[in-house]
């Protein structure tokens, strides 16, 4: 197992497949900067690498798949220094870019970001009771990569509007009923289902596979990017608001937020 510090990658050369670990325990997974710049980096690896056909993406094996942005992290930053920094467009664009196919394996939760990786993934396979949630409104922000554009496409705006404006989390038996999870398993089979259907996926033709891929996403994704563009703004702003602030100070005091809706 070949590991960065917050990402690990397991090369078969057998089967084609990458497996990619999510390993910040001490976190849950959330996602840090540096983690954020580990899996860019790996994703551009594997995607030169042609012994690599398909790739996994999981997180710790009990779970969690990811709970998010660092809220720490997050709690810093403001509305110039996020668009100064493109703040998660080197998230999306890893994705956006990565020609191969991509599965997540979810297991426990996945909130936030870590909801939003997992639907930039090509194929979501979950546990019966994994979490899903967007619950960024609670803390006075608003999904950042993905997620209000990826969900509405998914669900449809009614179900995404009550899903993201109330916080709700589902679990991936409730998200399998309504399409957006491709299949359940108990979550000690979840792992090996997904490495299954990858090994199945890398032995047809990569090229072939690739152009499946790109083919399906110009379905998907016509105007996407302008939705990802409009999505990050929107998120950036919220970082000028007081209640952004008080929702950050709240979860890292571990205490109710109280929001002046300013």
């Amino acid at each position: 197992m070949d590991s960065l510090r917050d990402i690990q990658v397991n090369l078969d050369d057998t089967t084609g497949v990458a497996l990619v670990r999510l390993f910040r325990p001490a976190k849950r997974n959330a996602f840090s900067q540096a983690m954020i710049e580990e899996l860019v980096t790996t994703l551009n690896h594997l995607d030169k690498l042609d012994s690599v056909r398909v790739v996994v993406l999981t997180g710790i094996s009990e779970g969690p798949f990811c709970a998010g942005m660092d809220i720490k992290e997050l709690s810093q930053l403001d509305t110039a220094e996020a668009h100064r920094r493109g703040f998660l467009r080197d998230l999306t664009d890893a994705f956006a870019r990565f020609s191969k196919p991509t599965i997540a394996g979810v297991v426990g939760l996945a909130l936030g970001g870590g909801f939003e990786v997992a639907l930039a993934c090509d194929i979501i396979y979950a546990a019966e009771d994994a979490t899903f949630g967007l619950p960024e409104i609670k803390i006075g922000t608003i999904p950042g990569a993905g997620g209000t554009q990826r969900l509405t496409r998914v669900l449809g705006k009614y179900k995404a509007m009550e899903f993201i404006l109330s916080g709700d989390t589902a679990t991936g038996q409730e998200f399998e009923r309504l399409g957006l999870v491709s299949k359940v398993f108990p979550k000690d089979q979840v792992l090996d289902q997904a490495l299954k259907l990858a090994e199945k996926i890398a032995a047809k033709s990569a090229p072939v596979a690739q152009l499946a891929k790109q083919a399906v996403l110009a379905a998907e994704n016509t105007h996407l990017s302008v939705g990802m563009s409009a999505e990050r703004s929107l998120y950036y702003a919220t970082f000028s608001i007081q209640d952004f602030r008080e929702g950050q100070a709240a979860f890292l005091e571990k205490r109710p937020a109280k929001f002046n809706h300013v």
